[in-house]
């Protein structure tokens, strides 16, 4: 991983500074371009050679780069050993050993998954694509965020979302759940019905059937650090829960109130809370303490069983 940020950071020290090597440079239909500088940085530490083999005299600047043409340029200037290709469509290609590389390597996964047997070669490199295949090259954190909106969502999965569907959504997010488990709180849920699926720090509410007293599916969600400050394994990072107001988990809870114009209170189980309306904050302990640090985030109906 350091070696591959070492040779990128390189690059783009080259990128940076380098300057054309005469009015042409390595190319000779590319002096237009607002990007030639960047071109002739490429060119210059062995990115890419051209587009024109083997005279290689031109880089068609507007061409849309294809998957293994992105392949080549990954392998080249990540400095990625060699590797056999195992897709069947790469056959014949002048860019399948670098294609085998890029696989190798855990970059591309193929694109036709689940199969994933594909790599159409020939297919254009969408900016999606880029971003992931980038993602990898450069470890980089893609772990699922939790961001907490008006939108009442959790982790993109709108709320009243069926119960089958909301679950299969969170478990290809955060896989296999630590917990599933039905539980009745009719002192806080009404009507009891409620499946509680959970990911470490994550619980998510999904009502069981429909009942007609409200939506079938999703309706509620918690995130809470345990004692000591930490999340249980599985779900999101604590650092990937987005609060509003530029809130996150572990800021003085007298920070969320001020944030949100709203005085902290508490319920009748004991919870310190702050309402900001479509989501609620609260802190560990019995009391109310403006410094208790923020340790949980519970949205759509209260489901707590504490």
């Amino acid at each position: 991983m350091r070696t591959r940020l070492i040779i990128l950071g390189a690059a783009l020290t080259v990128v940076m500074a380098a300057g054309t090597a005469g009015a042409t440079g390595f190319f000779t239909d590319d002096d237009d371009s607002i990007h030639l500088r960047s071109i002739e940085a490429i060119a210059d530490v062995g990115i890419t050679k051209g587009c024109n083999p083997p005279v290689n005299d031109r880089y068609c600047p507007r061409d849309v780069v294809t998957r293994e043409q992105m392949a080549t340029f990954l392998v080249r200037a990540l400095d990625l050993p060699a590797a056999s290709s195992s897709f069947v469509d790469t056959a014949g290609s002048v860019h399948e050993a670098d294609i085998g590389a890029l696989a190798a390597a855990g970059i591309t996964k193929g694109c036709n998954p689940p199969v994933n047997a594909l790599f159409c070669p020939r297919d254009g490199v969408t900016r999606e694509q880029m971003a992931s295949f980038l993602t990898r090259a450069l470890d980089l954190d893609d772990s699922p965020r939790l961001v907490v909106s008006e939108i009442q969502n959790l982790a993109g999965v709108t709320m009243g979302t069926a119960e089958a569907q909301a679950v299969s959504q969170l478990t290809a997010l955060f896989g296999t759940p630590t917990d599933d488990y039905k539980l009745g709180c009719p002192y806080i849920v009404d009507p009891p019905n409620v499946r509680y699926v959970e990911w470490g720090s994550l619980t998510a509410a999904v009502r069981v059937i429909d009942t007609g007293a409200g939506p079938l599916g999703l309706m509620g969600w918690r995130y809470k650090l345990d004692p000591a400050g930490d999340p249980l394994p599985g779900g999101p990072a604590p650092e990937h829960v987005i609060l509003p107001d530029g809130l996150a988990l572990g800021d003085p809870i007298g920070d969320a109130a001020a944030a949100s114009g709203r005085p902290i209170t508490t319920t009748p189980y004991s919870w310190t809370i702050v309402n900001l309306g479509h989501f609620i904050v609260e802190a560990t302990g019995l009391t109310v303490d403006p410094a208790a640090p923020i340790d949980g985030a519970q949205q759509g109906l209260g489901f707590d069983c504490e």
